[in-house]
């Protein structure tokens, strides 16, 4: 067994990082920044613009029922108290940006997997802290780069699935990475029979592979989990080929015939995507993002409220 202060992995865990859907060990959950009274004093800290609100319905092949909420201004304990009972789904993005303690957790954890992982040796990262309803979900998506799911409180299902033509086809994963849309896919329950299903407690943290679609379920009871991001060179440049190949078929009318990553030409599709972009020929895509269509109400049993 190898360990670090937040990392108790043994030789299994390091040699499934990235590599397949696996759960490991941490002790991120031990700290006491995530009890309610922290959690609360946290929300109140923060800039509400970075706190943002989502709902959804109960169906996972229903995904136009994911809505954005509009900004809310109560405080943390309330908001909490909402959350713990209601329908909701709060992202606190860029929390690791507004955050020092929470910000050094985070550094702490990736310095102890670049201490346990060969080679490993990420560029930058981000971190997202998650506060979500008992019944809440992720609809079947699909990350750009490569993320930790770190779970901390309650109890939630990863379902994840293979990265092949079935399950996303290079069309949508080229629209994606070229940030031409959102992170969802179209799904079809079906897929669950090829599923990796991860049943994550406090104290784990989940992974999978770079792009791989997954989705994610509560199971009865308040959770909170930290979500981190990392760019690595094999991972930018997985996103450079793809946004390359984006470009050939949708600006160039050239179906791409190879999404290898290594080698002469995904090195000249690349350097060419990276010309086309600096010339102003090829614009990086814009996603327009969710309007907001409800607001977080505490007189409402689910505390999804209407607008205006």
């Amino acid at each position: 067994m190898t360990d670090s202060s937040l990392l108790p992995w043994g030789f299994d865990d390091i040699a499934a990082f990235g590599a397949r859907p696996h759960l490991a060990p941490h002790r991120l959950h031990e700290q006491p920044m995530f009890t309610d009274d922290a959690l609360a004093d946290l929300l109140d800290r923060l800039p509400r613009s970075v706190v943002h609100p989502y709902t959804m319905g109960d169906d996972p092949a229903r995904p136009d029922q994911w809505r954005r909420g509009a900004e809310t201004d109560l405080p943390g304990k309330e908001l909490l108290e909402v959350v713990a009972r209601g329908h909701l789904w709060l992202n606190l993005v860029g929390i690791d940006r507004h955050d020092s303690e929470l910000a050094r957790l985070v550094d702490e954890l990736y310095a102890g997997i670049r201490a346990l992982v060969p080679g490993f040796a990420p560029i930058r990262t981000s971190a997202t802290l998650l506060l979500s309803s008992p019944s809440a979900m992720v609809y079947y998506h699909a990350d750009n780069q490569p993320n930790l799911l770190w779970h901390l409180r309650g109890h939630k299902r990863a379902y994840v699935y293979p990265c092949t033509q079935r399950f996303v086809s290079d069309e949508n994963l080229e629209r994606l990475v070229a940030g031409e849309t959102e992170e969802e896919l179209p799904f079809d329950l079906g897929y669950d029979e090829q599923a990796a299903v991860l049943d994550l407690e406090p104290g784990q943290v989940a992974w999978w592979p770079q792009n791989s679609p997954h989705r994610v379920e509560n199971l009865g009871d308040m959770n909170v989990s930290l979500s981190t991001e990392h760019w690595t060179a094999a991972s930018v440049r997985r996103e450079h080929l793809w946004t390359a190949n984006y470009y050939l078929r949708n600006r160039l009318g050239r179906v791409p015939r190879s999404t290898r990553e290594h080698g002469l030409l995904p090195a000249a599709k690349v350097a060419a995507m990276r010309l086309g972009r600096r010339a102003g020929v090829l614009a990086p895509g814009r996603q327009r993002g969710l309007v907001p269509t409800f607001t977080v109400d505490p007189e409402v049993l689910s505390g999804v409220g209407g607008l205006g």
